[in-house]
């Protein structure tokens, strides 16, 4: 059915619900059943409004194969975000170890020079320092980070309820993306303090379980957790922007899309992956120069061993740095978030199609469902225009 809220439309076989198990459809009896009868796991938030190929304009919350998202589904959206994750970033661990190294010392001169000597100095695979913590604490990264972004932007969005959800869309993807990537972090910064140890001192250990147990030994928890603060101070801002950015710039697409009389309901998968990929590359950018300065102060932090407080590490770095010092390795850093934002979407959008959780879009003739608070009614329109 075809269900409309005002100017939201959303195509659904079954009734649209809320986090609220508000049901928007008409009831075959009183009670917690929908239109057809199917019982609405009350735990998991369900879609607020899906794309609507009348709108032209991507949904606040993506209509799935499962439109009441369940335990499953977010398992698969979280499987997606672990993978892609975990690709792009040890992909793009030789940049990382040029950044990081730029970051860490005055003796490099540009990214080019920073790459010759490193393999110069230290052999071609000093440039894949740290793969190992990469590729597990991403994984894990990815898995909390994309799992619960999709749980809390519908939570959130079903708190605020259709009309205002359309109108504060932005805002909700900005919490989403924070209120996700907290829990994510607790998840990664052990493993990130491992990876930006062997990088900044290859000689501290051979492989992970060596460092980390060496760091564990040496430094205790604390020292696994120094650069928890900045860590969030860079990736929360980081991935608000990056999911935000990523969002408006897909709705912008396929608005011009929709406006040269291309729905996206017509559009093939791999034109959508290919909007996913360049709505990434602009995300990353903007997100890399948001979270630029705390990503070098992490850096400085777990150079070393934290003397005091982090937090008074965290402002004894910023001021010795300065303005300058905070942005540097920003062009290297640009280049190789841009590119794993945009990686990052173009996989995990190309996964939910392979695993049934991507936006569903169908252009049969089904009845309209209008619903209000107060009321609902279902018509069946005559030929109406995708």
């Amino acid at each position: 059915m075809l269900v409309r809220f005002g100017q939201l439309v959303a195509w659904s076989q079954t009734p649209l619900l809320t986090p609220m198990n508000h049901e928007y459809a008409p009831l075959k009896d009183e009670g917690s059943r929908g239109f057809h009868g199917h019982r609405r796991p009350s735990s998991l938030p369900g879609a607020v409004f899906g794309n609507g190929p009348l709108t032209g304009r991507p949904a606040l919350v993506a209509l799935s194969a499962d439109e009441n998202p369940t335990l499953v589904t977010y398992l698969k959206f979280a499987l997606a975000g672990a993978i892609c994750c975990s690709a792009t970033h040890s992909a793009a661990v030789p940049i990382d170890v040029i950044k990081t190294r730029l970051q860490l010392s005055d003796k490099y001169h540009g990214i080019s020079h920073a790459a010759r000597t490193i393999v110069k100095e230290e052999g071609a695979l000093a440039l894949l320092t740290g793969l190992s913590p990469t590729a597990v604490g991403y994984f894990l990264q990815g898995w909390f980070k994309f799992g619960l972004y999709e749980y809390f932007k519908r939570l959130y969005g079903g708190l605020a309820g259709p009309e205002r959800a359309e109108k504060a869309r932005f805002g909700i993807w900005l919490a989403a993306g924070g209120t996700a990537e907290f829990f994510a972090d607790l998840a990664l910064c052990p493993l990130e303090a491992t990876r930006i140890r062997l990088v900044s001192q290859p000689s501290f250990a051979n492989s992970l379980p060596e460092a980390f147990s060496k760091l564990l030994t040496q430094e205790g928890f604390r020292g696994l957790y120094a650069g928890l603060f900045p860590i969030l101070l860079k990736q929360i801002p980081y991935t608000m922007a990056k999911f935000a950015v990523f969002e408006t710039a897909s709705e912008l697409i396929y608005q011009a899309l929709e406006s040269a009389g291309k729905s996206k309901a017509d559009l093939r998968d791999s034109t959508k992956l290919l909007i996913s990929l360049n709505s990434g590359i602009f995300a990353g950018i903007c997100a890399a120069i948001v979270s630029q300065p705390a990503d070098t102060v992490l850096s400085v932090i777990n150079k070393t061993k934290v003397t005091g407080s982090v937090a008074e590490a965290t402002l004894r770095i910023i001021r010795e740095l300065g303005t300058r010092g905070l942005f540097r390795g920003l062009g290297a850093r640009a280049i190789m978030v841009g590119s794993l934002t945009a990686g990052q979407f173009f996989i995990y959008d190309g996964l939910k199609q392979l695993l049934g959780v991507a936006p569903v879009h169908k252009k049969e003739q089904m009845p309209l469902v209008t619903a209000t608070a107060s009321s609902s009614s279902v018509t069946a329109p005559a030929q109406q225009s995708q």
